[in-house]
């Protein structure tokens, strides 16, 4: 997402529009004055007892998958921090799964919030009134905001958290205790961990902890693969349609990887399975699908037990990165792999740029071949 410079290094606010900026610093003018007007002049300032000894902080990461994992260093950042603190996660339901026995996190509040547009038929929740009652119970000391959504910290403010942490960056930064500003050109796992290390935090994990599965997870995780070949995950889908490289090129690449005996399942949302059934329907050779058929955390253990990861810029390439094996990213180029693509100290990665070019179909080919060895 292209964003407005607001300091050498730095970003103030991540709207392309000109209209858009201008109403968020007219904003923040504005919310600024009456802020210093009813603190008579001193502004919003941190609480260091807070700061120095919070009970109970919340964390808020409400959108997508990917977001979500890339949030994990900063959990366990957070843990080692204020160890006795207890940590809660504001999550989507596909989130809290995913978050299910963190060690860097004691427990998660589940909130579909509408703003993202997700789906999540037969379950009710309370609306945002009903979370701000939730929240102000809950008497939480100090909170983050990881993605600087103004929805948010008008949400955190209402809530009467403490000491309120994040970025202002579509406006009202005003409404923030410890406003944070946003580096350019670093990666999103780093972003987040800035939080943490204007807390404090004076080292940080250089690298992902696996997703925490059970014994029962990973044995069946280890069942679906029946051969015994190479184990390929591929996902063909995304969140976002630009994302997504071609049917044909994916069904090239698995003719490829078959040809050497490679067992390839493909996986994906419920909603994607059409899309994989069409990838399948112009391979040559079989392959399985199991779009909608897995979990998001039956996929972490169907990753475990894989060999390769091969897809789009997505969350279940982010997810197979964070499981520590190799895997082969289509990158699109709607934003940059430098700030949004494999993190961690030992990833094993290749990133494909412009996957819409035909020559780009070998150079996937060759990347795959090279990490299983063939």
């Amino acid at each position: 997402m292209k964003q407005s410079s607001c300091g050498r290094g730095e970003r103030c606010y991540v709207f392309r529009s000109f209209w858009l900026r201008l109403g968020a610093g007219i904003l923040d003018l504005a919310g600024s004055i009456l802020v210093k007007l009813f603190t008579w002049g001193r502004g919003l300032r941190p609480d260091p007892k807070v700061l120095a000894n919070p009970a109970r902080i919340l964390v808020i990461r409400l959108d997508h998958i990917g977001d979500l994992l890339f949030a994990r260093p900063c959990f366990q950042a957070l843990r080692a921090l204020y160890p006795q603190a207890r940590i809660t996660v504001l999550v989507s339901r596909a989130g809290a799964a995913l978050l299910s026995q963190d060690p860097g996190i004691d427990e998660t509040i589940i909130w579909q919030a509408p703003w993202f547009k997700r789906s999540d038929a037969g379950h009710k929740q309370v609306g945002f009134g009903g979370l701000v009652r939730e929240l102000r119970h809950r008497h939480f000391d100090l909170s983050l905001d990881l993605r600087g959504d103004l929805r948010h910290h008008i949400l955190l403010m209402l809530a009467g958290i403490r000491v309120r942490v994040g970025y202002g960056i579509t406006g009202g930064g005003f409404l923030l205790h410890l406003p944070l500003k946003l580096r350019a050109q670093v990666h999103e796992v780093e972003r987040d961990l800035d939080a943490v290390r204007a807390l404090g935090a004076r080292e940080t994990p250089q690298t992902f902890i696996p997703l925490a599965l059970n014994a029962d997870e990973l044995q069946r995780g280890e069942k679906i693969w029946h051969g015994a070949g190479y184990k390929v995950v591929m996902h063909p889908g995304s969140g976002d349609p630009a994302k997504c490289w071609p049917p044909t090129a994916f069904a090239q690449v698995c003719d490829a990887l078959t040809e050497h005996g490679c067992e390839i399942v493909l996986v994906g949302t419920a909603a994607e399975k059409s899309l994989a059934e069409n990838v399948a329907g112009l391979c040559q050779q079989p392959v399985r699908i199991l779009a909608g058929e897995t979990s998001l955390r039956g996929l972490g253990a169907l990753t475990v037990a894989a060999d390769l990861f091969v897809g789009n810029d997505s969350g279940p390439a982010h997810l197979a990165v964070t499981q520590g094996i190799p895997v082969v990213i289509l990158w699109s180029e709607t934003n940059t792999p430098e700030e949004w693509g494999p993190w961690g100290e030992g990833v094993r990665s290749t990133v494909i740029r412009h996957p819409g070019k035909e020559a780009v179909v070998e150079e996937t080919i060759q990347a795959a071949r090279q990490w299983l060895n063939i």
